[in-house]
């Protein structure tokens, strides 16, 4: 079905958020330098290391010391519990700059009617680093989150999109899906649901108004992505 052409008889009702990408910020490039250089790795190597065994940590199956311990053990490099810790804390600043608009925007959403949601692949040690800072706050004022690390589910297995709908109380085709990742993208749209790309706010916010009518005021205010 081709989403973009329902217009503004749109049934949405409902708006379904990923965290990092969409309503937090993509990663800080300079943490992953940061990382990188920690784990005396250039980035070139770095990088698909780094993505080797994370959808297990978001599932919560592996735990944060041992998913660096592995990092770090393949770059050759004794991963004490010092160094862990170093870098765990630049993957936790890297990845929890807030997108302020988009924040915005699900309260704008909110204040019309709609039901909003997280739906975001989390490791249970950044889940909880965020927890503690009262500017995410905001988090709380989510009707419904789904976090993968609490449920032992990840995105983009079908599942975990059925446990969102479900929280919610919708079907599919009432709800409207945002994530930075093609794949988990493909995911939402596998489970019935409207899936759009999200590439920043101003690219984002013609395509929510004028294909489905949802209010974009908040995506067009300020300066962030």
């Amino acid at each position: 079905m081709d989403y973009t052409l329902r217009g503004l008889n749109s049934p949405v009702t409902s708006v379904i958020l990923d965290f990092g990408g969409v309503l937090g910020l993509p990663q800080d490039p300079a943490r992953a330098a940061n990382m990188a250089s920690l784990c005396r790795l250039p980035m070139e190597e770095f990088s698909p290391l780094y993505q080797r065994d994370r959808l297990e940590l978001d599932r919560g199956t592996l735990s944060t010391e041992e998913y660096w311990a592995r990092l770090l053990r393949a770059a050759g490099v004794p991963p004490t519990a010092g160094l862990i810790a170093r870098i765990e804390e630049e993957d936790s600043l890297g990845w929890t700059r807030i997108n302020s608009r988009v924040v915005d925007w699900a309260g704008e959403l909110r204040a019309a009617g709609f039901a909003t949601a997280i739906l975001s692949n989390m490791p249970s040690d950044k889940l909880a680093y965020m927890r503690k800072i009262p500017a995410f706050d905001w988090i709380d004022d989510f009707p419904v989150t789904v976090f993968s690390c609490d449920h032992h589910l990840v995105k983009p297995e079908l599942a975990i999109y059925r446990l969102c709908l479900d929280l919610l109380g919708k079907e599919p085709g009432e709800c409207m899906f945002l994530d930075d990742s093609p794949v988990n993208v493909e995911g939402g749209r596998a489970a019935g649901i409207a899936a759009l790309l999200f590439r920043s706010a101003h690219e984002a916010a013609p395509v929510l108004s004028g294909s489905w009518g949802l209010p974009v005021r908040s995506l067009l205010d300020g300066t962030q992505a």
